[in-house]
This record gives C-alpha cells, sequence and structure tokens, in this order.
C-alpha cells in the first residue's frame, strides 16, 4: 500500500509571510484543519488549528497581542517537518504518525509537495485492505476513562489532562450513554449572556412540618455546565467481536476518530481509536 494511492492533493498550503488570517481563512473555505507552510515553494512548516489556538495564548510576547492579520504564519507553525515521498508505505506513515503523535505527514518529491496524508487517510487504507484480520477487541484500549452524565465541564477537563487523552465516555452503570471530546469543549456555545455559562435552578426547602408539604424556601441559580449537557446525543459504538475494519468503516462514515466499543450486554468493555487503528497496521 504506497501512500500515493490514499494522499489527498493538490494540497492546501500558504508562504510563511501568509498573516493567520488568510490561514484561518483556508482552514473555513476548505474544511481543513491544518495548512503547508511554504518558503520557496518547499514545505518547511505546518499550522494546525491547535497550533494557532495555543501558540496565540501562551506566553507574553508583544506580538500575541497583535490582530491576527498582523502575525505571519511562521510564528505558530510547526518546523521541523517530516516529510514521506509517494511511493513510501502506507505502514511506515503509520509508524512515524504514532512514534512522533502527529495526525498528518506531507508527500514530498524532489523537494516539492505533492500530497498530505492524514490519520483519515489511513483509516480509509485500513478498512479497504485489513478486513479479516482483527476483531475489534483485539486492538482497543482495554482501560476506557469514563465520566457521569452529573459530573462538571471542569472535572472532564482535569481528566484529559491528567490522563493525556481527548476524549471522555460518559456512562449510566456499566453501559456507556455519550461521549465528550476536546472538540466539543472547544465550540460549546455558552448560554449566559453575562456569566458567559449554563445555569440551573435549585430549589432549597424547609425541613416540612409533620403531615405538610415541604415548603420552598429560596430558590438558587447555580451556574455550571455538566457532561450531560455537551455530550454527543447519538452514541455511535462497536461490538467487541466485530470486524474492526467495519468499526474503522464506521468511524469514516461518521466523521468521527473513536467508537466505545461494547459487549453482547451493551456494557462498555473498551474504546478503539484512530491511533489504536495506526498502531494495528504497524504492529499486527
Amino acid at each position: 500500500m504506497r501512500l500515493e494511492k490514499y494522499m489527498q492533493s493538490p494540497v492546501i498550503a500558504a508562504e510563511s509571510s501568509s498573516n493567520l488570517e488568510h490561514v484561518r481563512n483556508l482552514m473555513i473555505k476548505n474544511n481543513i484543519s491544518r495548512v503547508v507552510v511554504l518558503e520557496g515553494g518547499k514545505p518547511v512548516g505546518i499550522v494546525t488549528r491547535k497550533d494557532m489556538a495555543r501558540r496565540l495564548g501562551e506566553g507574553r510576547a508583544p506580538w500575541r497581542r497583535r490582530p491576527i492579520d498582523k502575525v505571519a504564519c511562521s510564528r505558530v507553525m510547526t518546523r521541523g517537518l517530516v516529510t514521506l515521498p509517494p511511493e513510501a508505505e502506507v505502514r511506515e506513515a503509520a509508524r512515524i504518525m504514532v512514534e512522533k503523535g502527529i495526525s498528518s505527514i506531507p508527500v514530498v518529491e524532489d523537494g516539492s509537495l505533492v500530497g498530505i496524508v492524514t490519520t483519515t487517510d489511513l483509516l480509509r487504507a485500513y478498512v479497504e485492505n485489513m478486513e479479516g484480520r482483527f476483531k475489534t477487541s483485539e486492538i482497543m484500549t482495554k482501560d476506557v476513562i469514563t465520566a457521569n452524565r452529573n459530573h462538571t465541564i471542569a472535572h472532564l477537563v482535569e481528566l484529559m489532562v491528567e490522563n493525556g487523552i481527548s476524549r471522555v465516555v460518559i456512562t449510566e452503570g456499566a453501559k456507556p450513554v455519550g461521549i465528550v471530546t476536546a472538540t466539543d469543549l472547544s465550540l460549546l456555545e455558552l448560554e449566559d449572556p453575562v456569566m458567559g455559562i449554563k445555569a440551573r435552578r435549585v430549589l432549597f426547602v424547609r425541613k416540612p412540618e409533620q403531615a405538610s408539604r415541604p415548603r420552598y424556601r429560596y430558590v438558587k441559580t447555580l451556574p455550571f455546565v455538566t457532561a450531560g449537557d455537551v455530550m454527543s446525543s447519538e452514541l455511535v459504538t462497536a461490538n467487541e467481536n466485530e470486524d474492526s475494519a467495519a468499526a474503522a468503516k464506521r468511524m469514516l462514515d461518521h466523521g468521527i476518530s473513536s467508537l466505545p466499543v461494547v459487549n453482547d450486554a451493551s456494557e462498555l468493555c473498551g474504546i478503539v481509536t484512530k491511533r489504536d487503528i495506526l498502531r494495528a497496521m504497524v504492529e499486527r
């Protein structure tokens, strides 16, 4: 399986002198999350949405306070670009992505950018070439980080940071009922125009007198957002005994990067992610 079959081409790119407004507009117009950066027609870096958010928000350098149309993309791009030729094997790309923790690799031929391959492209290669090789249970991650629908968003963020993950499965008992991803949190629309957060009304009651109904003492509005407010309402899962290629295809069809894995009793027993798929391509 060669990269030239699965890479995306042409590639959306920008010169290193381009400003971040231009890069952002390219991402929005083309519905992409990364732009390759060129100097003299040669790829020298890459800018992702995460790069822009993280590097504009950290540190105290004066340029971080400028409008994005006054900031060159070279300020935030990731340098030391890892590239591969179009004749490279898909398995080699998967190995590099797993080892370096990256989600895309520009494809270069004779120094020129000819394509780019992402984890989604490798997922497609897995679907087309790995049918019948493994059950989902053989490649899934068994230790799943979970939370209750009434846990606060702050708790979910803590779980993600402490465990180095980007998703938390929401459960009721042993069964998964939803999932919250880092993307869900970053796109959270907060409702309260003053506080900037959602709120719930809690009724505090007096202790009722004997044979009487409880009387409300006061009503207090408590601002907070819970997992149940933001979790995906229609959960897509995989069965532990199904072909992992079928599970990978479901991820492709729904445009998602993970699937909670359940047993025949619909109980949570693992999770399969794009990273698990890549590891299966490399190690199995």
